[in-house]
């Protein structure tokens, strides 16, 4: 029985590339060849909104953002490879009552699926928060004008331009102030974003 099994499987592997030779291919294509054609660099812009600090202070207010992302700075076909190529941004989100800040930084995307993707993205940023002596009541505590902004999203890709890109970021203000726990503006929202 084990030697008819052996034969079996040797008589599969043997017919194997005959048959993936059968299917006729592109011209111009190996069966063996990566992909040939790199991917087009394309920019995108962002318009969203958020609650501003949710159960916190300034909860309640709304911000507006805006951004513009990069191409990758190298175009790579493979996804997983493109993964750890960054894209860099440029963005400010306005507040009418709270805190504005303006941030650029680079970010990284990593395609879970042809539609689905999630990102991370790191950089500086500046604000006009209050980080005076006094501070009203109902605004942050940011204890000084400049920091970090880190950034988690989740999006799908609507069509071939369009985008909806769920968001988590946090402007980060620790070790830069003698007052007690200095804290940037966390904001939760969504982005819509087209490709150009």
């Amino acid at each position: 029985m084990p030697r008819v099994a052996l034969l079996i499987l040797a008589g599969f592997l043997a017919a194997s590339p005959a048959l993936s030779q059968s299917q006729a291919l592109p011209s111009g294509v190996s069966s063996y060849a990566p992909a040939t054609e790199t991917p087009i660099p394309s920019w995108e812009a962002r318009l969203g909104i958020a609650p501003a600090n949710p159960g916190g202070r300034e909860s309640g207010l709304l911000n507006f953002n805006g951004e513009v992302v990069t191409p990758r700075v190298i175009p790579l076909n493979d996804r997983i490879a493109s993964a750890f190529v960054p894209r860099f941004h440029l963005g400010s989100s306005i507040n009418f009552n709270g805190t504005r800040y303006a941030y650029a930084g680079a970010t990284w995307t990593v395609d879970l699926s042809k539609n689905v993707f999630v990102e991370a993205s790191f950089g500086a940023a500046v604000n006009d928060g209050k980080t005076g002596a006094v501070v009203p009541e109902n605004r942050l505590v940011v204890g000084c004008d400049t920091g970090t902004r880190g950034a988690a999203a989740l999006g799908v890709r609507l069509s071939d331009r369009w985008s909806l890109i769920a968001t988590l970021e946090q402007f980060g203000t620790t070790g830069c102030s003698d007052k007690d726990k200095p804290r940037g503006p966390a904001n939760f929202g969504a982005k819509l974003g087209y490709t150009f």
